[in-house]
Order: C-alpha cells, then sequence, then structure tokens
C-alpha cells in the first residue's frame, strides 16, 4: 500500500486521524509469559524480530501462542471455559502477560499509563526501574481463576497495585487477527471491515439508511460514493495480497439472504458476489479487507496463512506482507509486528531462517519453548534443499544427493518390518545436509530442540572440532567406516550377481557407451567386449582380483558421477536393499540397519 493509500484509507476508517497514524500505534512485544494455558504450562519467549513464523509439530502449541496474544491484548472480551485449562483443571489459574514495546505517545503519557513503564535491556532483560537506555515498555497480565472471569491488569513491581484495563484501554496496543473465513467482511453487514471502511463516523448510520433507501428505488449502489470508494479499497489490497480480481469489485445486493438488511449488499467482483469465489481466492480478499483496515505498526496475528492457496499466492501475500513492513520502516512509519504460524514448507521457505521461531512442547510437563537459530546459515540451506524436514520431530541429515536418494528409496522396503508404518508417521524426516554442510546443519537443528542424526559416507573424515560438538549434542554419525565412500560400500558388499545388477542399472541411466568407455579408462587390462560381458568374467581376462575390479569400478563410478541424482540415487533402493541383505555384516548393511533403528525409535 503506497502513502496516499495508506492515508485516503485512514481518512474512511478514522476520519480525523488522518497524518497522525505513527503516534497512535507502535507496537512490537518483547515478551510474553504463559502459564497453564491449554497445551502450555509454561512458555517464556522473546520474539526478537517484527516478523516471526511459528511452526512446530501437531499440538505444539503455535495456535495457542497467537491465541494468548489476542486474549492478553485484545480489546474484545473472551469467554473462558474449562477447555483454556491446562489439563482442564480449574485450580490451575491462567495467567498470560505479554510485555510491548515500541510505545506510542499516548501509552508513554502519565495521563494514560505512563506511571507503569517498565525497563527492556539491550540484553532482553525486563526491569521495573528503567534506566536511561532502556526502551519503555509496559506489561499486560491477564489472570483467568476458577471463577473463569478474565482480569486484565497493568502491571509493575515498583507500584504496589496494578491498574485494572478496559477493553478501551487493551485496543490502545493495537493487536488484530487477521482471520480468512469469516465472509462477514465481504458484505456491509454489522462488524464488518467494510460498513468501517464506509465511514467510520457520526454520519455512518445516515450514509447506510441512505443507501438501503437507494438499494430499494433502483438497487444502483455502485452510484453510492461511500460504498464504491469502499470497494475500489478492498479491490486494490486484494490484488496486492494475490486474489484473482476477474472484472472489478462492486456493491451489489443478495436478496434472499438478509431481506434488505445490511448484510443484503454484499462485494460483488464483475457481478458475481466475492462469497461464491474459490477459497484461496475469497481467503485472501478477506485478508486483504481486513488489513486493509488496520492501521501502520499494529501486532498482527495470522494462523496457517496457506489455507487454501496455491504455492504461488502463498509466495505472493508474505511477500506483500514483508514488504509492507520493509516500506514503512523506509518512511519511517512504524514497523509494527508480525506473527505467522504455517504448515507449509512453501511459505516457511518465503518467511526465511531470520524469522524463523521453532515451537517445541516436552511432554509430561508440557514446558513449551520457542527456539530461533543462532547459526541461521545452515538453516538457509536446509530451507533449499529441503524445508519440509522442519516440520517434522526427527530429522536425519545426510551428507548429498546420492545418500539422501538411496535411503528414500531404502525407506520403502521397511515398511513390512514395522507393520506398514512410514516413518514418515513417526514425524522423522530425511534431510538435504548440502555436502560438507551436514555438520553445522545437524548441530544447528539440535539446536532448535529436533532430535537430529546424521548419516554420511566415510571418505572425508569429520574434523575433531565437529565430533566434539555432535558428541556433546547427542547426535549420533551412521557411516560406513574405513574410509569408504557409497560407491564402495555398495560394489564392495554386493556379490557378483548384485555388481551387475549395479552396472546395468547405471547404463540404463547414463547410458551404456558412457559407463563402458568410464570403465575402460580406468580398467585397461579390459577391452569393451569383455567389459560388455558379465561381472563374473572379468576376473578371467585380467590380472585383478574381484576386490580389485569392485574398487576400480567403485572410483570411477564415484568420480564420474553415475549416481549422485536424487532420482538415481533413489533407484538404487532396492539394489541396495537385496546387497544389504546377503552381506549383513558389511559395512553397508550395519549402517542401513542403524539407520533404520534411528528413525524408528
Amino acid at each position: 500500500m503506497n502513502g496516499n493509500n495508506f492515508d485516503r484509507l485512514i481518512g474512511f476508517c478514522f476520519p480525523g486521524l488522518q497524518g497522525r497514524c505513527c503516534e497512535e500505534e507502535f507496537m512490537q512485544i518483547r515478551n510474553l509469559n504463559i502459564h497453564n494455558f491449554r497445551g502450555i504450562s509454561t512458555l517464556d519467549w522473546s520474539p526478537g524480530h517484527s516478523f516471526c513464523c511459528l511452526i512446530g509439530s501437531g499440538d505444539s502449541g503455535k495456535s495457542t501462542i497467537l491465541d494468548a496474544v489476542e486474549a492478553a491484548l485484545s480489546s474484545r472480551w473472551f469467554s473462558f471455559t474449562e477447555a483454556d485449562f491446562l489439563n482442564c483443571d480449574t485450580s490451575n489459574t491462567v495467567v498470560i502477560e505479554a510485555t510491548v514495546g515500541e510505545l506510542s505517545k499516548a501509552l508513554k503519557s502519565d495521563e494514560r499509563l505512563g506511571l507503569y513503564i517498565r525497563g527492556w535491556t539491550a540484553a532482553g532483560m525486563l526491569r521495573d526501574e528503567p534506566e536511561s537506555d532502556d526502551e519503555p515498555v509496559l506489561t499486560v497480565r491477564l489472570t483467568v481463576d476458577a471463577t473463569m472471569e478474565p482480569v486484565w491488569d497493568l502491571v509493575c513491581e515498583r507500584i504496589d497495585e496494578p491498574r485494572t484495563l478496559s477493553n478501551r484501554d487493551r485496543a490502545l496496543f493495537g493487536v488484530v487477527r487477521l482471520a480468512g473465513e469469516d465472509a462477514r467482511h465481504l458484505t456491509w453487514g454489522q462488524g464488518s471491515v467494510l460498513a468501517r471502511l464506509t465511514g467510520d463516523n457520526r454520519d455512518a448510520a445516515a450514509r447506510l439508511a441512505s443507501a438501503y433507501r437507494a438499494a430499494r428505488e433502483s438497487a444502483r449502489l455502485e452510484e453510492i460514493e461511500s460504498l464504491a470508494n469502499a470497494a475500489d479499497l478492498a479491490q486494490e489490497f486484494a490484488r496486492g495480497l494475490g486474489a484473482y480480481v476477474e472484472g472489478s469489485y462492486a456493491p451489489g445486493l443478495e436478496l434472499g439472504r438478509s431481506g434488505l438488511s445490511s448484510g443484503a449488499i454484499a462485494l460483488h467482483d464483475d457481478g458475481v458476489p466475492l462469497r461464491l469465489a474459490g477459497l484461496g481466492t475469497r481467503r485472501l480478499a478477506t485478508l486483504a479487507i481486513q488489513k486493509s483496515a488496520v492501521a501502520e505498526g499494529a501486532i498482527v496475528l495470522i494462523d496457517e496463512i496457506e489455507h487454501g492457496l496455491e504455492p504461488h499466492r502463498i509466495i505472493g501475500a508474505i511477500s506483500r506482507l514483508k514488504a509492507d513492513q520493509t516500506d514503512a520502516k523506509g518512511r519511517g512509519r512504524p514497523l509494527g509486528q508480525i506473527l505467522m504460524t504455517t504448515h507449509s514448507d512453501i511459505a516457511l521457505g518465503e518467511s526465511g531462517a531470520d524469522c524463523l521461531r521453532v515451537v517445541q512442547t516436552v511432554r509430561p510437563g508440557r514446558l513449551t519453548t520457542l527456539a530461533r537459530p543462532k547459526a541461521p546459515d545452515p538453516i538457509r540451506a536446509l530451507l533449499r534443499f529441503t524445508p519440509r524436514a522442519l516440520f517434522a520431530r526427527r530429522i536425519l541429515v545426510t551428507e548429498g544427493n546420492t545418500e539422501i536418494g538411496l535411503l528414500l528409496g531404502l525407506r520403502e522396503n521397511w515398511l513390512p518390518r514395522h507393520a506398514g508404518v512410514p516413518v514418515e508417521q513417526l514425524g522423522a524426516a530425511i534431510a538435504d545436509g548440502n555436502g560438507e554442510q551436514a555438520a553445522s546443519m545437524a548441530l544447528a537443528l539440535s539446536e532448535l530442540g529436533y532430535a537430529t542424526a546424521i548419516f554420511r559416507d566415510s571418505d572425508t573424515l569429520l574434523s575433531a572440532d565437529n565430533i566434539a560438538a555432535l558428541s556433546a549434542a547427542g547426535v549420533p554419525v551412521f557411516e560406513y567406516g574405513g574410509g569408504l565412500n557409497t560407491e564402495q560400500a555398495l560394489f564392495f558388499a554386493a556379490g557378483d550377481y548384485l555388481v551387475q545388477e549395479l552396472l546395468a542399472y547405471a547404463r540404463a541411466e547414463r547410458g551404456d557407451h558412457f559407463v563402458n568407455d568410464n570403465i575402460a579408462v580406468n580398467i585397461p587390462e579390459l577391452g569393451i567386449d569383455e567389459i560388455r560381458a558379465d561381472f563374473h568374467l572379468w576376473e578371467l581376462n585380467c590380472t585383478l582380483n574381484g576386490n580389485q575390479l569392485r574398487n576400480a569400478i567403485a572410483e570411477v563410478a564415484c568420480r564420474k558421477r553415475w549416481f549422485k541424482d536424487q532420482r538415481i540415487g533413489r533407484g538404487l533402493g532396492p539394489i541396495a536393499w537385496r546387497i544389504s541383505a546377503q552381506a549383513p555384516s558389511s559395512a553397508l548393511s550395519i549402517a542401513l540397519t542403524q539407520t533404520e533403528a534411528w528413525l524408528y525409535a
């Protein structure tokens, strides 16, 4: 949204406020404390960023965190039930504390809430006696006991009595929950955003009454300036967030739904009610309309942004949200804060490693943590290659394309040994470690709270520092040992028949001439005719023994990258499975068996 459009919007929504938005909404959560709320026993989190993407496995508490922020800081009243208490036990009092910084001048004034100002240090510590270099912050405490009556207080330990906050007080903190499923926002009904866009002032009722009279008389609603202007703004915001607009937005009647009430005046796209559009377009349009009515600098909560959206529209929506923050910073306007949850690897990749916050809940006890990458570079690599792994509980980091492809092919053979249950169903994932980054990636994932292991070949040794760090972090390493790479581990363990099968597979993927010429250069004692013959005959035509021949083939297979491709590596899976079964004491079989056991642990 450009500056002119924003000013137009403020003029529509809040007459008289235009030009003063920077002083009114200016918020970011510095710290959030949750106790005994739903599935969270204890959480102490400092977001540390204006855009946070919360991820985690199912039931880890992502949506609960957004609900807690909304409950503590939103102006609307929340009705609590037993289900909102930890273990449905109402003797466990719910306490949610939100400490908010980037305060507006109004909030910092003694006439409003300034007497309760606390200090937030550069090191991320809270103190009740703020010092000159501390950021001024306010702490809101929501308490709910067995009576189910919520109480909102402003707290500061240097003041004996907390100040009870009204919903009007809480509205100053600028929290909004964007929900894309509420169809009422696509009409001019009571409480809808479109009704606010039409004009939230003393003339609003008269304006709507005039609109209804005009609707009864001619139904030419597009001639009513206030409705047409609101529709134009809604179209602009919806396009900006990625909604498909077939023609143009305009007000129209939907008789038969609500008679000639406000709900009968709905947003139309080229004559078709927008509520009949596809889920993705409908959701983006609703999100855009809601966001358009939020002043800059607000704390915006978005749960599962990807719902109903194709990948390109997920990317577009997040890109626009982040661009709005960048634009606000460039124009000296308040950034506000966006807290978003997702189950989409597309959304995760677009958000980026710096914005990532991993939610983990430890059972028993339901202690919840949110971790951010301390070393973002390895996580950025994971986001490029295997971002979906971050939604798992256990992550096996593989060294390269051959290894990840091999394990993906092998996993299909593990099912009969585990009652038909795939590793993914147990919350395990196999990730691409991008070669030499595998160790640093595994350590970064371990710091985020994931159970992590490494599967690698042994042709290059891990450094002593990496070995010590992995051991200290409890990250096991599964490898062949003996300096073997994957190609050597396969060919050394394979019998003559399976060596021939490996060669046949390489020829099928890379071409007969390519593979045969590679071997001829590496084993000059053999002519092309001998190479074309079955492997068990090779020993008869040269002075090399079986192990020497296997080593020569493995060496050229590695150097010429026969299997260094995820798809080709995956095709190796069935062959490797048979090799491992026929040579259970081989380095290959031992490493694969250990890996399987860890993934199914």
